[in-house]
């Protein structure tokens, strides 16, 4: 079966503006909100990218409180934080097709 480009790209072209048009904002949160800002940041998970992972850089001398991932996307992911690790995932169903973005902020507080 052949796939015509020009059908593919005028789906994509189509899609775009109309999944910006009502896409959601999706707010997970692990932890107590407490402590002071330790790492933040605004990121794009792209066309057919099922799974994101992002590591947290974590001063040696702080311990994290709070995590806070906010996704803006058409269906809401499964968004996990691995303490131990200190990374959110983010996991898309395959049936993900539009481009979303995401928000982390993490706080911490020093350790005693």
């Amino acid at each position: 079966m052949v796939v015509n480009m020009k059908c593919v790209i005028s789906f994509i072209i189509l899609i775009i503006p109309l999944s910006l048009a009502i896409s959601s904002d999706y707010v997970y949160e692990f932890g107590t909100d407490q402590g002071q800002v330790i790492y933040t940041k605004d990121g794009t998970i792209y066309f057919f990218q099922q799974d994101t992972n992002i590591d947290i850089p974590v001063p040696t001398d702080m311990t994290v409180t709070y995590v806070k991932v906010t996704v803006n996307a058409l269906s809401p992911p499964k968004v996990d934080y691995d303490n131990l690790y200190h990374r959110v995932s983010i996991k898309y169903s395959w049936v993900q097709i539009t481009q979303s973005t995401y928000n982390i902020i993490v706080k911490g507080i020093p350790q005693s």
